[in-house]
């Protein structure tokens, strides 16, 4: 329908049913119906009741209830002729703002109304939508039956924990007060101060709760208090006692270990979660079993010398479904833990990674016989080593860490050393006086990606070794099973580590994790983790800080309690729910910390932040140069900064647990990263994205944190490169071209995986570049020489001022030119008026020569004769130039010139065989001498003192390439001779 409403002086009898109204003293006037004011029908109605309104009003819509809510000018009636009326719940009187409104409560999942209510907390959470914008929200857990209100909870959520079975009204309640305790049903309702404004939602959610059925007995997996499948301890005058652990899903039934034979004969058995050994007076295999059972034992069914299998409770029993190996050994004072061990094993992001080295004998330890070792691609010889110093005090540790880690890292390490320069394929070995004594990996073999461990690996993964291990391992095979893991850059257990050494340990209960990500409207688990249960504790989880506000940002559920029970290695754990605000907001974080209530336990990773990413921000549209202005300490002025971006994707995703690429438009470029979400989208280079976010900075590098991502296309052209001369905040994220550059050192290219940094040097500096796995760089031989390189700018400095620490990623081979070498050969000694002597030129990809003599002389031959007319000592340089004249590379050798009488030499026969060689090059000389080989890049490689006859030379290791012999006799008679072979493998 459609009709004008009207408000005017006019006496009602001045108006003609079916005539055209004349309203002479008009006060106000209101248009309404679903259509526009061109609408035919609509027409005249407008005209005689609001020419000039532009829209009608209408009260349908999305969630609008017609028999409760109204169209109101809010605040107060607003103007005469006003169309723009809101709608909302009705609100007669002087003001239309309500101070509460009870509106409509809506479940986030409505297709999960289920809920167990006696496995731990189970949060639930709903989304309220009112009318009353600064009104706080309750909501009111209701039997339907009676009436009676069970529970009250701030916020949007609520804990459906200790309810038991039954069906279950839930109501919102607006409340412009506090609510007051005490009152038991919905129309008794009292604030603080009495006389608040309060209103119940439209109608009720229904939720149903269950105690979920779990088997009254269950023996489950019995293992070790660490969770490992066997366990050894020493006879020691102290005992030999071993700790038990065990995995259920009948937590409320109880639990017995029964010591057995090898052939699982009953010796003894006992409640506690540990036995000591040492009872039975001997060395000797045992088996431990494990009994869950209710209503009591049948003490003649576990009596000595009974099979395990006949043992029975009075009501329900069950046996473990395995038994727990124990070997009990003859061992020196030491017991166990006799020498060091690797205690930690951090592979972080960027540069974090160290190494922890533990003492866990009763001993002060002199550190000097120990080198710590790391192998690369399967070598068999360590790439880097350092050599220990000091001395490490019983139960101490010693922290190698990497010079450029974070804080957390460099604050906790004794030195800074490169033997951290590994990844997750590179094996590391502790030594003791040339023997190993603990190891990672194994020497020889490449995996061909990360070694695994546990539910990890030995990248991106931080790796504690477990309490009972007390002594070192050289069985990967064993060794891998050894390790707790915990996630990328967990530092809590940094700088100290316990060996229990045949003791019972200690109780840790922990988060799972230091950090969690969730999306407003959305749940993540949070886990709680204990080792070696060997008494029943209580924690509490609580909030102790963070900027996220509680009951409107996450529900008001806090202080949690959990019990974790002797014996029981189950972890625990609940649901954070962050809640959907309406209001725009930046990413906000919650600070949860554990506290032991009760109990001998320790806590391992104490604090958990959670990050709430939001949901609802508005994005305006920038161009990315608008967002990466810094000041003069390289600190973004943009930092969260809410933004929509919107570019070409460059590089590719190197963070697949998330997002993380480079996005580019004409103006500049940006770093793009998610944690936890990579949105469905699978990154492609040249893709045209749409990327929604919050600008932060990450080691200096400006970065977009998404929360969205929306794909437009393919197919894009990408940025051409940019030369420079220089890289800077201005070469951070885009693609720029160094004009010459050179391996500072060739032996930094590992072909580690996932990725390795290696120096070049670029005129008036060094740079580190970055080369990925997921590149077709890696895997190839280092460029030797002079050339071209381009890539994207990146920086990863730890600490403001963020000056420093520039980087350059290239994405294929594209990005490398052919490399210009300069190489040459002259003999070592050049005779006045002898035969005459020319230099041999050996250098790659090179079009033009410019030599320099040292005597004044140049020449643009490739072999130029070496013509001198004085005796002396000269240095010769050769500079070659490639076919474009873009890169040149320079070599330097030095000859001495002598009068034709100084020195009488003759030839001796020198032969090598075969030539190429594959496997064994044999080499024959006539005469006792010394051999240097050195490969294309002039770098030596082998040198040895040989007698008259034959040598054979293993090359089986050695890089396919040319390589030079140079053969000096020890008679000053004869000359030095100088041979080239090849390698082919």
């Amino acid at each position: 329908s459609v009709a004008g409403v009207v408000l005017a002086a006019s006496p009602a009898a001045s108006f003609e049913l079916d005539q055209t109204p004349v309203f002479g003293d008009m006060v106000d006037a209101v248009l309404y119906g679903n259509t526009s004011v061109f609408n035919p029908q609509m027409t005249a109605i407008v005209e005689a009741v609001n020419p000039d309104a532009e829209a009608t009003v209408y009260e349908g819509g999305e969630g609008v209830s017609p028999g409760s809510d109204g169209l109101s000018r809010v605040p107060d009636g607003g103007e005469a002729f006003d169309q723009a009326f809101v709608m909302q719940a009705l609100s007669p009187g002087t003001s239309n703002v309500l101070p509460c409104e009870g509106g409509h409560l809506l479940l986030n999942n409505p297709a999960n109304a289920v809920f167990c209510t006696d496995t731990g907390p189970a949060i639930v959470g709903f989304t309220h939508e009112s009318d009353a914008a600064t009104a706080a929200t309750s909501l009111a857990i209701v039997d339907p039956e009676t009436g009676e209100v069970l529970e009250v909870f701030f916020g949007t959520a609520l804990n459906m924990e200790g309810l038991g079975d039954g069906t279950f009204e839930v109501y919102a309640i607006s409340h412009d007060a506090l609510l007051a305790p005490g009152w038991t049903s919905l129309d008794s309702i009292v604030t603080v101060p009495e006389g608040g404004c309060v209103s119940l939602s439209a109608e009720p959610v229904t939720l149903v709760g269950e105690t979920c059925e779990i088997p009254s007995c269950d023996g489950g997996t019995l293992l070790t208090a660490g969770g490992e499948a066997d366990a050894e301890a020493c006879l020691t005058e102290d005992g030999a006692l071993v700790p038990f652990g065990y995995y259920s899903d009948a937590v409320e039934g109880e639990y017995v270990f029964l010591i057995c034979t090898e052939s699982n004969e009953v010796l003894v058995t006992t409640d506690e979660p540990y036995y000591d050994f040492a009872a039975f007076g001997e060395a000797g295999d045992y088996h431990v079993w494990g009994l869950s059972y209710q209503d009591g034992l049948d003490s003649t069914t576990i009596a000595s010398g009974l099979s395990v299998f006949e043992a029975a409770a009075l009501g329900c029993d069950s046996l473990s479904s395995n038994a727990l190996p124990v070997t009990i050994l003859q061992c020196g004072s030491a017991g166990l833990c006799d020498d060091l061990i690797i205690s930690e094993y951090v592979e972080g992001t960027s540069n974090n990674k160290a190494l922890e080295i533990h003492n866990p004998t009763p001993f002060d330890v002199d550190l000097t016989p120990y080198v710590m070792e790391v192998y690369n691609n399967g070598s068999e010889t360590p790439i880097q080593s350092l050599n220990l110093e000091g001395v490490l005090v019983s139960g101490g540790v010693t922290v190698l860490g990497n010079p450029q880690a974070a804080a957390p890292i460099i604050n906790q390490s004794q030195a800074l050393s490169t033997v951290t320069w590994y990844n997750g394929n590179d094996p590391i070995v502790l030594r003791k006086n040339g023997e190993i004594i603990d190891m990672m990996g194994v020497i020889g073999e490449d995996p061909l990606g990360a070694w695994p461990v546990g539910e990890g690996a030995m990248a991106e993964y931080t790796l504690v070794r477990k309490p009972n291990i007390g002594q070192g391992s050289t069985n990967w095979l064993e060794g891998q099973t050894q390790w707790d893991v915990y996630p990328q850059d967990t530092f809590d257990f940094l700088g100290e580590h316990t060996a229990s050494c045949g003791g019972l340990g200690t109780m840790v209960v922990g988060f799972a994790a230091p950090e969690l990500y969730v999306a407003e409207g959305s749940a993540v688990a949070v886990e709680i983790l204990v080792d070696y249960p060997l008494e029943d504790v209580e924690v509490q989880v609580s909030v102790t800080g963070g900027d996220a506000e509680l009951g409107s940002d996450y529900p008001a559920v806090f202080p949690l309690n959990f019990t974790f029970e002797s014996g029981l290695l189950n972890s625990q754990s609940f649901n954070f729910v962050a809640i959907d605000e309406e209001d725009p907001e930046l990413q906000e974080d919650v600070e949860l910390t554990l506290t032991i209530l009760s109990g001998g336990a320790v806590l391992g990773i104490q604090t958990l932040v959670v990050h709430i990413l939001p949901s609802d921000l508005t994005y305006p549209v920038y161009d990315i140069d608008m967002v990466r202005g810094t000041n003069n300490q390289g600190v973004l002025d943009s930092i969260d900064t809410a933004c929509e971006l919107r570019g070409i994707v460059h590089g590719w995703n190197d963070y697949p647990q998330g997002l993380r690429f480079t996005l580019i438009d004409p103006t500049n470029g940006i770093n793009v990263f998610s944690a936890i979400n990579n949105f469905g989208y699978e990154v492609q280079e040249g893709d045209s994205v749409r990327v929604r976010g919050v600008v932060g900075q990450f080691a200096g590098l400006a970065t977009l944190y998404a929360d969205t991502l929306i794909y437009e296309g393919s197919g894009f052209d990408t940025q051409e490169p940019i030369l420079v001369q220089e890289m800077g905040e201005e070469t951070e994220s885009r693609v720029v071209k160094l004009k010459c550059v050179k391996l500072a050192d060739p032996a930094q290219w590992t072909n580690n995986f996932p990725y390795f940094d290696v120096m070049v040097d670029y005129g008036i500096g060094d740079l580190q570049i970055r080369i990925d796995g997921n590149t077709n760089i890696w895997g190839t031989e280092p460029p030797i020489g002079t050339f071209g390189l381009t890539g994207i700018g990146g920086q990863s400095d730890g600490n403001a001022p963020f000056l420093d620490g520039y980087t350059l990623l290239p994405r294929s081979l594209d990005d490398l030119t052919e490399p210009v070498l300069s190489l040459f050969t002259v003999p070592d000694v050049l005779v006045l008026s002898g035969d005459p002597v020319f230099a041999i030129n050996e250098s790659e990809n090179a079009d033009f020569f410019q030599w320099s003599f040292g005597n004044g002389t140049f020449s643009n031959e490739e072999d130029p004769e070496l013509t001198y007319t004085e005796p002396g000592t000269y240095n010769i340089f050769l500079t070659v130039t490639e076919e474009e004249s873009q890169c040149s590379d320079q070599s330097t050798a030095q000859i001495v010139v002598e009068d034709e009488d100084a020195v009488t030499e003759t030839p001796f026969e020198l032969v090598m065989f075969p030539n190429p060689a594959s496997d064994v090059l044999q080499v024959s000389c006539a005469t006792a001498a010394e051999m240097v080989i050195r490969d294309a890049a002039g770098r030596e490689v082998w040198r040895e003192r040989m007698a008259a006859g034959r040598r054979l030379l293993d090359v089986t290791s050695w890089a396919q390439g040319v390589y030079t012999m140079e053969v000096n006799p020890e008679s000053v008679q004869l000359a030095t001779q100088t041979a080239r072979f090849a390698i082919q493998h």
